[in-house]
């Protein structure tokens, strides 16, 4: 038909393609049919719905076409149904329905079209929206389903004179179809909020008939039970609780048939999973008729009657598998109910993992250990039992069982790890059991006794913190908010971080203590006979089990970081073999898996082998490697040559672990014999370096790789591994791959590498060093962010270099500095700290630098605008070095007369005082200048007060800076301090204090006696006492003689309001001073009486966390703990909050120190974190009433505090609780909901399958605050604020769909299967998400080009 017709259609452009349903030839009925679909998906065809004749006739016309004789016609015809029903009349709806539950097929042998085209009717009918009122159209369409539809599927007469066959309901025949089980399941998907009970409840007998009818096929007893879960959430209480009830009693029957006790056990799973709340309240009387199908009596009978040859029951195994299936639901849906039966359940699950009545083992499992031992050759002949003919076995079903019991105990480990780790349970009862049966003949079970004994090992080491190797690279690599602030101002700061560089391996690994008791003794102990298991599976055949195997070894160095040491040889062998074995197979291919495992290949297997070489090298000593490296290189060697990317950028990744191992610092005294191994590793990188033909990933990881094999050899210590003209081959291709737009990233990393390592003075050329230095300038320009910032870092290690000293070429230097004042120009803080620190470097081999043109105008410019503290630093390292080289005349003239009072009086105040202090007053102007300017400001009307504490800042630094040396008397500071700390007071408080550090028997005592009196001065000179404590902290002046009387005053004074914070941040500083001492005064004030002095004792115990070292953390290892918990029983709801503010601080900056006592603190964080009605009150405010809760503020903090944790430790806590405060928390606060959020977005990610289990709830929360309207009359930041808030509900909806994979269905959706079973799992989500793309659809566009854009 003309396009022109399909566009604008019109009732004669109906009839016409409906005249043509009736043609004879096949093709013309399907190209009407698809012309008809065609344009009821336009949306053009409202005139349908005023038409009641024309759609009548496309109704009859379609359902006539369901009994077409071409298949490809009825097919189409199912398509069709769900765009007809959104465009014709309501009034046409009901007969339709009517006419598709009465059609006959009789052209087709598939029956089982009038259901798909009846369900996507259903589906495609106006429903209602939870959360939302329903509109009269959802109404009068469900009044549709329940007066006419739903009779229809239960087989309910729908008047009086019916005929039999009009009466017989879709599910009422003999035989119904899964697809009319999925008809009932739809009705309820999209009706279930406005089903009546008493339907909701025939719908459930109906289908319960079906399910207990001994005619019903498996397939639709599956949708059966499915069906039942749907209905579950809608059911009454007291229904379900019957039909529960009912198959309680019949469980209890001694005569059930096993068919029917699997039935009914598979129901109790199924309802597990859909109403995991609900059914949580009856495990009590369910789990344990569970658990008794598992019992060793009925085992042992089954057992003795297959011995004796009698006929044994053939659906033992079948009831046994469902059994445990159900366990696993109860086990992952209800948790807590399920914990009483922890025993029973590892019991029935080993009791069965081990269950093969049809294979005798000749290998008694209750041996010791020493007895077990046979040799490596026998695991040979054992390999074959899978060509012995056990598998060919059709009846054997039993290896489903055992399959079944390795999930449970999978599920098991993965829910209930922390409690049960912590016991040793796990590792006394289950482990064990675990390694033994990994001589298991079916595969798929060997596969999930491997991977849950693995899920054992990851979460023994799941929240602990390793202690790295403390050599400079492992230091410099981390980011500036967890470093010690210790630093002076003046010292050249080296900012390095080069998180890309992978892991540093600088020193040789140590193998780590093993703690004497607790899961990782457990599994040390346990690793002799898991490493000795493994290693003869490794010369099987198998490749899925290989890989498994080496996937397990992985986990168990990851988790030790190491710990292979004592078994090396056994380990490495089987491994090196199984490396050739892939390198001649390189073809062959394993079958897909279940059981945990997926498909397995060649491929997949060697990935996983160069994984685990990397990890060794990475963990363990250079020197176990002597034997096999050879070998080992060999087979790298082929992989990074192999054609397939994957495997080639992995084994480059292997590579430069191994260049890392064998090369010094880590092998200084064994570093000639690994030469020659090196050398070839050095060809190899450097070929797939060049390779224009490899892929680019590849080309990025051997530069990467390139880089670090010269940087090991650039140290005095392995210069001599590396011929002169390799190493000049190797720079020159990092510098020509540094000009390559698609590897410069890369490059300047690898070069920033070689600069790091270079301590050799000539080991780099001059030639080289002044073309990289350039290129790299010419980077700094480039749009991507990461590029300038690996630049940058790069530049600041060419330049501080020992290798690059003195190479610099005039030319270079101006290069360098014309390149780095844009940035300083720009204030951008991710490279103006590196930039400022590189001219700061030159300045010292070259004064002339900082008289570069335009140079001194931009930092001055710069000082006018907000510095970060890390810039600050640079800056004043550059002060000092501009003086220290005799040119601070020009700067200091810029500083005070360009700048001045126009910037920060605090910044510029410490660059001019460290300027002064470096040039030894020879800066062009002197102490009494500035003394002069402060007097003359001073005595102005009104005071200039920019001018005063410019002055100030200067004074207060210079005094600082000079010391003991200094002759500014402490009256020039006091005289400054007005009736209120205004801004000229505070800042000669500050001032003060940091002359008050660099004299302290000077200055100090006058302060503590000026602050003893209880005058309005009192809060200034805490500032003064403040400053001179943090100076001392990073000084390490000596104070004992004043500490005792500080500490008394700072409590005295802490009594006033006003004064409580600051004397807090006093007390926690004098505590990191002297631990020993005050850590315990601290504890005892905690129980103080008083609750002013519990206050700010444990705030002062919060300041002392983000800035303490390690000595202070041992005073404070054995008593943080008992101290918070002190704090978080506190009857103050004030102190209580602190308690939690000083828990999260702790989560953040002493994990070790709180993480092994999460057991004893979670419980008080999930109680602050609920709402409080006693806290709740109303407050008269003229007319108005205003609801106040005095809990919000603790409230909030517990949330960040889970926030924190969530973070640090997820493993360690109750997932179940958890995801309840965090649900809480979505109908909670503005602010709780924000952090909710943002938990719900990680989670996510973290912990998939629960995040999805939780996504109806999550989806009723959100519903609830989208749907709010604010009244009328709200004032615009009423307006923006509810506006953020929809922001992130909808920001965090988009991930959440994008994750789980959340779809639309559409009528024309080809995988209406699919489409089923995911809204089945989440239906209250998916219709939430529905409704958010429709009525939010302007929000998520904006949402999803922001996320692209970032």
């Amino acid at each position: 038909m003309a396009t022109s017709a399909l566009n604008n259609p019109n009732p004669q452009t109906i009839g016409a393609l409906l005249a043509k349903l009736n043609d004879d030839d096949p093709d013309f009925r399907f190209m009407s049919l698809n012309d008809l679909h065609q344009i009821l998906i336009r949306p053009k065809t409202d005139f349908l719905v005023h038409d009641y004749n024309t759609s009548s006739r496309i109704v009859d016309a379609v359902i006539k076409s369901l009994d077409d004789q071409n298949g490809e016609v009825q097919n189409l015809a199912v398509k069709l149904i769900g765009p007809l029903v959104t465009k014709i009349p309501i009034s046409v709806i009901k007969p339709m329905l009517e006419k598709l539950t009465l059609v006959e097929i009789t052209n087709s042998v598939d029956n089982s079209l009038p259901s798909l085209a009846l369900r996507n009717a259903i589906s495609s009918l106006q429903k209602p929206t939870p959360g939302v009122a329903p509109t009269r159209e959802v109404i009068d369409t469900y009044h549709i389903v329940s007066h006419m539809l739903i009779p229809r599927i239960l087989g309910i007469p729908l008047s009086k004179g019916s005929s039999r066959s009009e009466t017989r309901g879709l599910l009422d025949s003999n035989h119904p179809s899964p697809e009319a089980v999925d008809v009932l399941i739809e009705v309820v998907r999209c009706f279930g909020p406005l089903l009546q009970p008493l339907e909701v409840e025939k719908m459930q007998d109906v289908v319960v008939q079906v399910l207990e009818k001994p005619t019903t096929p498996s397939s639709v007893k599956k949708r059966a039970v499915v069906a039942l879960a749907v209905l579950a959430p809608y059911l009454p209480e007291e229904v379900l609780n019957g039909f529960i009830g009912r198959i309680q009693k019949t469980l209890k029957q001694s005569g059930i048939s096993p068919v029917m006790l699997r039935l009914y056990i598979t129901i109790l799973g199924s309802l597990a999973r859909a109403i995991p709340h609900q059914f949580g309240g009856h495990i009590p009387e369910i789990a344990p008729l569970v658990i008794a199908t598992l019992s060793e009596s009925q085992l042992q009978e089954y057992v003795d009657a297959v011995t004796e040859g009698e006929d044994a029951d053939p659906e033992f195994a079948e009831v046994r598998e469902v059994a445990l299936v159900a366990l696993e639901s109860f086990i992952a849906s209800c948790g807590a109910q399920m914990r009483p039966y922890t025993d029973d359940i590892i019991a029935a699950c080993l009791r069965f993992l081990k269950f093969d009545p049809n294979y005798a083992n000749d290998e008694d499992e209750d041996m010791d250990e020493d007895e077990e031992e046979a040799d490596d050759d026998e695991m040979d002949d054992d390999d074959e039992y899978e060509d012995n003919g056990f598998d060919d076995d059709d009846d054997d079903a039993s290896w489903k069982v055992r399959r079944c019991s390795a999930k449970a105990l999978y599920t098991l480990i993965s829910t209930r790890s922390t409690d049960l780790l912590d016991s040793g349970v796990l590792y006394r009862d289950v482990a064990i059991p675990l390694i033994r049966r990994f001589n298991e003949r079916e595969e798929s079970v060997r596969l999930e006794v491997i991977s849950t004994l693995a899920l054992l090992i990851r979460k023994t080491g799941e929240g602990i913190i390793h202690t790295p190797t403390i050599d400079e690279e492992t230091l410099q690599s981390l980011p500036d908010s967890r470093k010690r602030r210790r630093q002076s101002s003046s010292g050249l700061a080296v900012a390095s971080k080069a998180p890309y560089l992978g892991t540093p391996g600088v020193a040789s690994p140590i193998q780590e203590s093993v703690p004497e008791t607790g899961p990782r003794a457990d599994l040390s102990r346990l690793t002799p006979q898991l490493v000795k298991v493994s290693t003869k599976l490794l010369k099987g055949k198998q490749i899925a089990t290989k890989q498994a195997v080496i996937t397990l070894l992985d986990d168990l160095i990851a988790v030790q970081n190491g710990g292979l040491s004592d078994y090396f040889d056994q380990v490495m062998e089987p491994v090196i073999n199984v490396t050739s074995g892939i390198a001649a197979n390189a073809g062959a291919t394993s079958t897909a898996l279940t059981g945990g495992a997926a498909s397995a290949t060649a491929t997949t297997l060697r990935m996983a082998v160069l994984r685990f070489i990397s990890d060794i090298a990475r963990t363990h000593s250079s020197s176990l490697f002597q034997p096999y490296l050879e070998s080992i290189v060999t087979g790298v060697i082929s992989a990074v040559n192999d054609k397939f990317y994957k495997i080639s950028s992995e084994a480059i990744r292997t590579t430069e672990e191994l260049v890392k191992a064998i090369t010094p610092p880590r092998a200084k005294l064994t570093t000639q014999k690994y030469k020659p191994q090196l050398h070839k590793l050095y060809d190899t990188i450097t070929d797939r370096t060049s390779a224009n033909d490899a892929d680019t990933e590849v080309r990025q990881r051997a530069i990467q790789a390139l880089g670090t094999l010269i940087a090991r050899t650039s140290t005095p210590d392995g210069l001599s591994l590396l011929p002169a003209e390799k190493r000049k081959v190797g720079l020159d291709i990092l510098l020509d791959r540094a000009r390559n737009e698609t590897t410069r990233l890369h490059a300047v990393r690898a070069i920033d590498n070689v600069a790091l390592f270079s301590s050799v003075p000539g080991s780099l050329d001059s030639d080289w060093i002044q073309s990289v230095t350039l290129e790299l300038c010419g980077q700094l320009r480039k749009a991507n962010r990461a590029l300038r910032g690996s630049s940058i870092q790069a530049l600041q290690h060419i330049v501080t270099c020992p290798a690059t000293k003195g190479n610099l070429s005039a030319a270079t230097i101006d290069g360098i500095v014309e390149a780095i004042q844009p940035v300083v120009a720009a204030n951008d803080s991710h490279l103006l700290a590196p930039a400022l620190l590189i001219v700061s470097q030159l300045q010292v081999e070259n004064p002339k630098v900082i008289g570069s043109k335009d140079f001194i105008p931009a930092l001055c410019e710069l000082l006018k605008k907000n510095v970060s503290s890390s810039a600050l630093d640079s800056i004043i390292s550059l002060a000092a070095n501009v003086g220290k080289t005799g040119m601070a005349q020009p700067l200091m003239k810029a500083v005070l007369v360009s700048v001045g009072i126009t910037g920060d009086p605090a910044i510029v105040g410490k660059v001019a005082g460290t300027l002064y202090v470096a040039s030894g007053g020879n800066a062009g102007v002197t102490i009494q200048d500035f003394v002069k300017e402060l007097t003359a400001a001073s005595k102005l009307s009104p005071p200039d007060a920019a001018r005063q504490s410019l002055s100030l800042a200067i004074l207060g630094e210079i005094a600082l800076r000079l010391g003991s040396d200094s002759t500014l008397d402490p009256e020039i500071f006091l005289s400054q301090f007005g009736d209120e700390p205004d801004k000229v007071s505070v800042a000669a408080a500050v001032a003060l204090g940091r002359a008050g550090a660099g004299n302290v028997p000077r200055y100090l005592p006058i302060i503590l006696d000026a602050t003893k009196k209880q005058g309005g001065h009192q809060y200034l000179f805490l500032q003064s006492i403040r400053e001179i404590l943090h100076q001392v902290v990073t000084l390490s002046t000596d104070i004992s003689a004043y500490e005792h009387d500080i500490w008394e005053l700072l409590f005295t004074s802490s009594l006033a309001e006003d004064n409580k914070a600051i004397c807090a941040e006093c007390i926690g500083r004098l505590a990191i001073v002297k631990p020993k001492t005050y850590i315990a005064k601290l504890q005892e004030l905690l129980t103080s009486p008083s609750e002013r002095y519990r206050a700010v004792a444990v705030q002062a115990l919060r300041y002392t966390l983000p800035d303490s070292d390690e000595a202070f953390d041992a005073e404070l290892k054995p008593v943080l703990v008992d101290m918070i918990l002190t704090v978080l029983k506190d009857d103050n709801l004030e102190n209580r909050r602190l308690g939690m503010t000083t828990l999260n601080s702790a989560t953040h900056n002493k994990p070790k120190l709180v993480l092994p006592h999460l057991a004893d603190l979670m419980p008080f964080v999930i109680a602050e974190s609920t709402i409080k009605k006693e806290l709740i009150r109303e407050v008269q405010m003229g007319p108005f009433k205003h609801t106040v809760d005095d809990g919000l503020e603790a409230r909030k903090s517990a949330y960040e505090t889970l926030y924190s944790l969530m973070e640090t430790s997820f493993s360690r806590i109750s997932s179940p609780e958890f995801y309840d405060r965090i649900l809480a928390g979505l109908d909670d606060d503005n602010d709780i909901r924000s952090l909710c959020n943002l938990m719900l977005g990680k989670l996510i990610v973290i912990d998939p399958e629960e995040t999805t289990r939780r996504l109806d709830s999550i989806a009723q929360s959100y519903r609830r605050v989208l749907s709010k309207r604010l009244k009328e009359g709200a004032v615009k930041q009423e307006h923006e604020k509810q506006e953020e808030a929809n922001k992130s509900i909808l920001r965090v909806s988009v991930l959440l769909a994008e994750k789980t994979k959340t779809t639309i269905q559409t009528p024309n959706s080809t995988n209406a299967n699919a489409g089923v079973a995911i809204q089945t799992q989440n239906p209250v989500w998916h219709q939430y998400w529905e409704w958010v793309n429709k009525d939010f659809e302007r929000q998520l566009k904006e949402l999803r080009e922001e996320n692209k854009e970032s």
